[in-house]
């Protein structure tokens, strides 16, 4: 039989239309292949999204958590670094003092201590100096026994002790 004579493969109408429909049913088929290709790999990106949220779930704390720990280790560096430049600073004031004349050095400038046979000046800043040389105030003899009740005026606390030794003395006198 030849392929002319044989009813299916004889060109006409209905071979036309076979082959119109073979076409449609191949296209409709890629398309359902694409269709579910999108799906599978729209499926894939939800999938990896959601692990991908699982992850920073899981991560972000710890993370944070280190973050957070690394500041406080850099602060903490920081502090024993100066601790350390301070105590640095403190051995070699320590080892100043060892020194006999950095000691009187010290003794002269802060206690105004002199050596024996130095003259020692105190100069005062003119602007705050005292326009009057302040006197020595003198004791006061007491009247009577009475006086010591007397309001107290204006003297020096050496002077009050003076006074009251002096009334303690004429206690006995009266």
């Amino acid at each position: 039989m030849s392929p002319s004579s044989h009813p299916s493969r004889r060109p006409g109408a209905a071979g036309r239309l076979r082959a119109q429909a073979d076409g449609i049913e191949a296209v409709q088929r890629r398309e359902a292949q694409a269709a579910r290709r999108r799906l599978r790999i729209g499926f894939q990106v939800v999938i990896l999204a959601v692990v991908g949220l699982l992850v920073f779930t899981l991560v972000f704390p710890t993370l944070r958590l280190y973050m957070a720990q690394q500041v406080v280790k850099e602060q903490l560096r920081a502090e024993v670094e100066a601790a350390a430049a301070k105590n640095e600073d403190l051995v070699a004031q320590l080892k100043r003092w060892e020194d006999p004349a950095f000691v009187k050095a010290q003794a002269r400038q802060r206690l105004s201590f002199a050596m024996p046979g130095d003259r020692s000046f105190r100069v005062s800043d003119p602007q705050n100096a005292p326009s009057t040389v302040p006197s020595v105030p003198e004791v006061r003899e007491p009247t009577h026994l009475s006086d010591p009740l007397e309001p107290a005026q204006a003297s020096p606390w050496y002077a009050e002790l003076w006074n009251s030794v002096v009334v303690a003395g004429n206690v006995g006198d009266g």
